[in-house]
């Protein structure tokens, strides 16, 4: 259909006409353009549910089905399914095209009649063919031949009872009577048997179903009748099966066997009532029938089915296992329609977070949680929900996948301003807190997880994971600003620093050391005695770098082997082994050794001065990381034209054949030269003329020295001037001030990254990968000082939270934690826990100032700054500016609904008085 004949058509419109028309091709081809098939028109009908309902339209319902289409559909409106459309067709084909596909409920009741309900109950002469090809399409594809109507009526008794058939109805009876699990005899006094008797006495029927000798009730039959009939009188039955059952030595075993079908049944079906009959009788509920896979709480998850999953989670024999993944399994599918009126996944999934038993963090097969299921399914609710109840960040899948790689920055931005809240105190006084709430980057582990596997507490886990990766990403690396990063990245370097400035100071003596034994050793120095102990000092540094280079190697063999790092340490320890020791070697070699292990030092060194805490320090290495890893880029690319004028030099100006007549016929004007050096600048040789072409990019030239004999030898030198010198080279030096001046103007936040790339490493050291920790650590006490110093939960706090005073000097207080930090307390160990700040003595005593990392040690901080316990000013005011923007959109959204309130009364008291003008009138 064009619009004002512009030529634009829309496509809503063509795909209801080509469905007129039975034009297939058009059809598909509105499809394309974006068409929605599920769209409801003004009469509460969809494209798709006409097709399902118009004979000869098989074509039209596969191309939905192709392009998105639920075959259980639902009209919101009606309450009518997608089968039950198709039913009304009378067309097999139609029904063919939706069985086909798996997971197709056949049996959904429409107006209290089951497909094949409908279709016995409508038959007539002129549709009984397709009726019975459409008959015999369900009851293949798994419907019931004994689904009863309101009246108790089954398929087979409409099909007795009809009148507007006669020779066709043998054939329909013939149909149902092939059906292995008809029952004739349970429904309305067994009357569909009197009926078969009396229209077809020569027909040979089923045996009839009843009791057997012993009184004893067919599990069978309970399971027909809970899928059949009502559920009071499956009560019934099922009160009675339970009565007959004699022999207690069988009766769990038949309760286990047997009853786990029907419990799964009810959970499919809805069946509350029979839900609770069966799960009052003592059933386990965690074993799976061989048919389903699947135990009843992940079934009632399927299925949507929240009542009974409300009751398996309260059950006290529910055990669920390491790999039940019950979170992931809602989240998949808390998009799709509702499959009946029992079904709320969305109720599921509250009900999930809500249990104590569930893990929020529980990974599945391939090592995925819940939040990653969250944001691949693109669920912003379930993303937000996962987040307020705790989900952890960091957590990696198999594919080394992480949960936050595809979240939205602004959505992780709005959760962790929510983390930041106060102790409702008033801002002036000087007990206010700023609590900040660090659930979502430390892992939270459940009450009985830490007491019933003690492994679990006591591994070492990495909690930089996340933060490292908002460092590697570009548009998450602003969050590393935000006062909940910052203040982590704070409490980490307080507990990881002491190991930094252990390793700075140890290095530094080191480095001093063999820089004066090397200085002192060349040049044959009189004080025998300084040189004696700085050898002495280096021998002893040598010994600390291999102590530590077998550490970390010990720790994470693999992944630190072969770092450019551990390459560049290795190296280093090996020079300076071969430095100091008293070789043959003669004094060209040892000078040379020499030279390369002091820049090997150097280089350590600059890098390690360079992971300082300090600012501008940091900022200084960043700008020498940016601009040599930009030159070389740049250079690399470059460096084929560099190369191409050094071969023109050298085949313009070295001129061999002229070189080797001049040595020829004169030795003595040849010394001259190279005296004068100019060999060098003659590019004699190919290195030299790459060597000299490099020096000439810089702009020295020494042009006088070259020697200009043709015009091409003046060209080929302008260009290079052009070219290489003025452009080239000043390209290169403005892309360097480029990445300085983009360095500069984001500093803090490059000094964040510097930080977390530190701690990182730190990390991954005292971990190893994937926190396969080696055999130093798993030892004691390397164990506990390694849990103190890197983990900060649980081993430190006992809950992952701490307070900021910003009236009282910016003074962090943290919650105590295990019976090492409670030692001293007199209240209950297993009580401690983070509680605002209080008058009461008690509560006071549950939390305490930040202490130095390690208690034999001083704090390392307070070497440099005396303020160890004390947070920075820029993460409080921060803080304090997130708070203000919280309460200003708080009171916003509380003025916004005063308004909306008295524009609703306004509204009320305009209607009161129309209505009393209407009434004098």
């Amino acid at each position: 259909m064009d619009f004002n004949g512009c030529g634009f058509s829309d496509p809503q419109a063509q795909l209801s006409a080509a469905l007129a028309k039975r034009n297939i091709r058009e059809f598909q081809e509105a499809l394309e353009m974006g068409a929605q098939p599920n769209l409801q028109d003004e009469r509460h009908t969809s494209i798709f549910e006409k097709a399902l309902s118009t004979a000869g339209c098989a074509d039209f319902v596969e191309a939905c089905l192709v392009h998105g289409c639920n075959i259980n559909h639902i009209n919101p409106k009606h309450n009518k399914a997608a089968i039950s459309y198709a039913t009304d067709s009378r067309d097999p084909s139609n029904l063919a095209v939706l069985l086909r596909r798996p997971g197709v409920q056949v049996d959904r009741k429409y107006g209290q009649l089951t497909p094949l309900n409908s279709l016995a109950k409508n038959v007539t002469a002129d549709n009984v063919d397709q009726v019975r090809a459409c008959m015999q399409l369900l009851l293949d594809y798994g419907a019931s031949p004994n689904a009863i109507d309101q009246g108790e009526r089954t398929p087979l008794h409409h099909v007795l009872q009809s009148n507007k058939i006669k020779a066709a109805k043998q054939e329909l009876v013939l149909l149902f009577l092939a059906h292995p699990h008809l029952d004739i005899d349970t429904y309305r006094n067994g009357q569909v048997r009197q009926l078969l008797q009396q229209q077809y006495p020569d027909l040979q029927l089923p045996p009839q179903r009843e009791c057997s000798a012993d009184g004893e009730i067919d599990c069978d039959r309970l399971l027909r009748q809970l899928r059949d009939g009502d559920e009071s009188q499956f009560e019934q039955l099922f009160a009675e099966h339970q009565l007959n059952i004699s022999d207690k030595d069988n009766q769990r075993n038949v309760k286990q066997e047997q009853y786990l079908p029907l419990l799964l049944e009810s959970i499919k079906r809805g069946k509350h009532r029979a839900f609770d009959a069966i799960l009052s009788s003592g059933i386990n509920i965690n074993r799976s029938t061989p048919s389903e896979q699947t135990v009843p709480a992940e079934l009632a998850i399927i299925w949507g089915n929240w009542r009974a999953l409300e009751k398996l989670l309260k059950h006290p024999e529910l055990k669920l296992t390491p790999r039940s993944s019950l979170l992931n399994t809602v989240i998949s599918r808390l998009e799709e329609p509702p499959l009946d009126d029992f079904c709320d996944h969305q109720r599921c999934f509250e009900l999930l977070l809500g249990s104590e038993i569930i893990d929020i963090n529980e990974v599945d097969a391939s090592g995925q949680v819940p939040l990653y299921y969250a944001v691949k399914y693109r669920n912003t609710k379930a993303v937000q929900t996962l987040l307020r109840h705790g989900a952890y960040i960091g957590s990696r899948s198999q594919f080394d996948e992480l949960a936050i790689q595809d979240m939205s920055p602004e959505l992780l931005e709005k959760h962790f301003d929510s983390c930041i809240t106060t102790n409702a105190q008033k801002a002036g006084v000087q007990n206010f807190e700023i609590i900040i709430n660090y659930m979502n980057l430390m892992r939270q582990q459940r009450p009985g997880q830490q007491s019933g596997k003690m492994r679990t507490s006591q591994q070492l886990h990495d909690e930089m994971t996340p933060i490292a990766h908002m460092a590697k990403t570009k548009e998450l690396r602003h969050l590393l600003q935000h006062p909940l990063i910052s203040s982590f990245l704070f409490l980490k370097w307080h507990r990881l620093s002491v190991i930094f400035y252990i390793n700075f100071l140890l290095y530094t003596f080191f480095t001093a050391s063999i820089i004066s034994h090397t200085l002192l050793k060349f040049h044959e120095s009189e004080h025998t005695a300084l040189t004696a102990l700085t050898g002495l000092f280096t021998w002893i540094g040598i010994v600390y770098l291999i102590i530590r280079e077998s550490i970390q190697f010990c720790m994470a063999p693999l992944s630190h082997f072969w770092s450019l790092t551990n390459l560049m340490e290795v190296a280093l320890i090996l020079l300076s082994i071969l430095t100091r020791i008293e070789s043959n070697y003669d004094k060209e070699t040892q000078r040379i050794l020499a030279v390369f292990t002091i820049l090997l030092v150097a280089l350590e060194f600059c890098l390690l001065v360079g992971s300082l805490p300090v600012l501008s320090i940091s900022t200084h290495m960043l700008m020498l990381r940016a601009v040599s890893s930009s030159f070389i880029k740049s250079f690399g690319l470059y460096s084929i034209f560099v190369l191409t004028f050094s071969l023109c030099f050298y085949i313009l100006f070295g001129k061999p054949q002229d070189q080797q007549q001049q040595e020829a016929n004169s030795t003595t004007t040849q010394e001259k030269k190279e005296e004068d050096g100019d060999d060098f600048n003659s590019f004699s040789k190919p290195v030299e003329a790459l060597i000299k072409t490099i020096v000439m990019l810089t702009g020295e030239f020494d042009a006088g020295d070259i020697k200009f004999d043709s015009f091409s030898t003046y060209f080929i030198f302008l260009l290079f001037v052009f070219f290489m010198t003025i452009v080239l080279f000043n390209l290169l030096n403005g892309l360097a001030v480029s990445d300085t001046q983009a360095i500069k103007a984001q500093a803090e936040l490059n000094g964040a990254i510097c930080r977390t790339n530190t701690l990182m490493r730190y990390e991954q050291v005292l971990t190893g990968r994937h926190g396969r920790t080696g055999f130093i650590v798993n030892s004691q006490p390397f164990r506990t000082i390694c849990q103190r110093l890197m983990n900060i939960y649980p081993n430190y706090m006992s809950v992952p939270q701490i307070s900021i005073l910003p009236n009282d000097g910016n003074k962090v207080l943290i919650p105590m934690s295990d019976a090492f930090e409670l030692k001293d307390l007199s209240n209950d160990k297993n009580k401690a826990s983070f509680q605002p700040l209080a008058t009461n003595a008690a509560l006071e005593q549950q939390k305490k100032l930040l202490d130095p990392p390690l208690k034999l040690l001083p704090c390392c901080c307070s070497v440099l700054t005396g303020k160890c316990s004390q947070i920075d000013n820029r993460t409080v005011k921060l803080a304090l500016s997130v708070l203000d923007q919280k309460s200003n959109a708080e009171q916003k959204r509380q003025r916004e609904q005063i308004t909306e309130r008295r524009l609703e009364n306004i509204e009320q008291k305009l209607e009161h008085l129309l209505n009393l003008l209407q009434e004098r009138n």
